[in-house]
């Protein structure tokens, strides 16, 4: 081979290196809800206290859990609905609510700025949450 075949060549090689380094390191920078992973943004809720058993990871603030399942550490067919036992905010943010019914009703527990929750309040009994967004969802519960 030539000096300009194996210039080429070595271009190339060093050229797909830069590619597969690119793509591979793209995923990681954002939250993606419901992948398993307690990530920046998210609010992760535990069957079990102390952050124990299984668990399902949200980003965005959910109305209703009746057709939620767990998103990690097992039980993947079981509902998540009044299953809390433990929270955990990983949002450096916002604080967000818990709520005993869906659509934001009933009695309510509030977590702090990247705040966890070791035992919550009302154990096993919540059904929606929502992150204080300023009054922007229109519901006035998440206004706080």
């Amino acid at each position: 081979m030539n000096k300009i075949g194996a210039r080429a060549l070595r271009v190339a090689a060093i050229s797909a290196a830069s590619v597969a380094l690119v793509v591979a390191n793209t995923g990681s920078a954002s939250a993606a809800q419901y992948n398993g992973i307690c990530d920046a943004k998210e609010v992760c809720i535990y069957k079990h206290t102390y952050l124990n058993g299984p668990w399902i990871d949200h980003q965005y603030a959910d109305p209703n859990y009746t057709n939620n399942t767990w998103t990690g550490g097992g039980y993947p067919s079981q509902g998540t609905n009044d299953e809390a036992s433990s929270l955990d905010s990983w949002d450096t943010n916002w604080k967000v609510r818990f709520f005993t019914n869906a659509y934001y009703g009933g009695s309510w527990q509030t977590l702090g700025v990247y705040a966890r929750a070791n035992t919550v309040t009302y154990n096993d009994q919540y059904s929606s949450h929502c992150w204080n967004d300023g009054g922007v969802s229109g519901y006035a519960q998440c206004d706080f």
